[in-house]
């Protein structure tokens, strides 16, 4: 014995060599793959690196100081300036309706004739009665002057005379109503009553309306009315009548808002000498409510909305930058920058949708 009491190593002994040496062989091939396998990828990691970086595609606008209107949009409807209802002053019997619907008429022109028997025959009565009363006057002056009559029933005389000649008045009056004649120019809308049929006193008979000027009714809230006055200009469009405007004039503002809407009720005025608008047609009225001068305005589009507020790019070095704003007054497309914009800066106001702070742009337009 050599005094050890283990066994051998099995490295020592030429069997171990033939065990291990396959698996040596198959280890250090494995190392050499994948020593070339992280070259490769070096390889490709240095090309990506190397490769150019794609560029977003926007255009550009310069901040200026500039001028904005602000307008009111309104919805309302129409109704003809002058729309009435003609009715009969006294009562009778229809016996001539010269007009029907649709017809147009002038100022002055007869459109009824209700009976006036009754009338003529009181205007008879008047006229004789008058008649009497004018030679007792003329007698009673005769004897005044003699000294035959005393000055109180001169006096007497006189009333009477004067009396008999308001009756006649009045009975002339009362003919000249049974004839209804049109106030003003316009056309039959409606009528209500036959020929041959019976009418009361104030009993309805036409409407009248005149088309060519006419009203765009609507309602103010009470954040607005009080910058608004009477003769303020507006513009009216209708969606019957595409691609057509009308200029019109703010006529009339309520005192008092309207109880259930707490609104106050106005009305444009707006002429029609073609009569093209219609009553009841629906309304947009826009109404200029204030001119700013001297502000920076961009594009509603260019602004981005994020959690913490509006917000938009401005151009820097080709890099898009990424800044807070505060907004002012608009209209349906442009708004005032009031503050986080200075005068100059290029705005990002097209691709600007996916954009991140500090990416890199390309410049493909300006919108100045």
């Amino acid at each position: 014995m050599n005094g050890s009491v283990y066994p051998p190593c099995p490295q020592e002994g030429p069997r171990a060599g033939k065990i291990f040496g396959p698996a040596l062989v198959l280890l250090l091939i494995l190392a050499g793959a994948s020593a070339c396998s992280k070259g490769k990828a070096e390889d490709t990691g240095k090309e990506a690196d190397n490769r150019p970086q794609r560029l977003t595609n926007v255009e550009v606008q310069t901040a200026r100081p500039t001028e904005l209107e602000e307008y009111i949009l309104l919805t309302g409807y129409t109704e003809a300036a002058h729309d009435i209802i003609i009715s009969s002053e006294q009562g009778g019997t229809v016996q001539e309706l010269l007009v029907d619907r649709g017809d147009r008429v002038a100022g002055g022109q007869v459109l009824a004739r209700v009976s006036a028997d009754i009338y003529q025959a009181q205007l008879v009565e008047a006229e004789a009665g008058l008649r009497l009363k004018q030679a007792t006057l003329k007698k009673a002056k005769t004897l005044y002057e003699r000294g035959s009559l005393t000055a109180m029933q001169r006096l007497q005389a006189q009333v009477e005379h004067d009396a008999a000649e308001a009756n006649v008045e009045l009975a002339e009056s009362r003919l000249e109503r049974a004839v209804v004649a049109a106030p003003f120019s316009g056309v039959i809308d409606d009528r209500f009553v036959e020929q041959g049929e019976m009418v009361s006193p104030g009993g309805r008979l036409l409407r009248l309306v005149d088309r060519s000027r006419m009203k765009a009714v609507s309602e103010f809230s009470e954040l607005d009315v009080t910058n608004l006055h009477q003769g303020i200009p507006a513009e009216v469009s209708f969606d019957a009548l595409p691609g057509s405007s009308f200029q019109a004039e703010l006529s009339f503002i309520a005192a008092s808002a309207d109880m259930a809407s707490r609104s106050f009720p106005c009305e444009f005025q707006l002429a029609n000498p073609d009569r093209t608008i219609r009553g009841g047609m629906i309304a947009r009225i826009r109404v200029l409510k204030e001119r700013h001068t001297g502000v920076l305005v961009l594009p509603q589009t260019a602004l981005v909305e994020t959690e913490n507020g509006r917000s938009l790019f401005v151009l820097e070095s080709e890099t898009a930058v990424r800044k807070a704003v505060t907004l002012g007054a608009s209209n349906n497309e442009m708004v005032i920058v009031k503050s986080g914009l200075r005068p100059g800066e290029s705005v990002i106001v097209t691709g600007h949708r996916d954009l991140v702070d500090g990416q890199q742009v390309r410049v493909t337009g300006r919108k100045d």
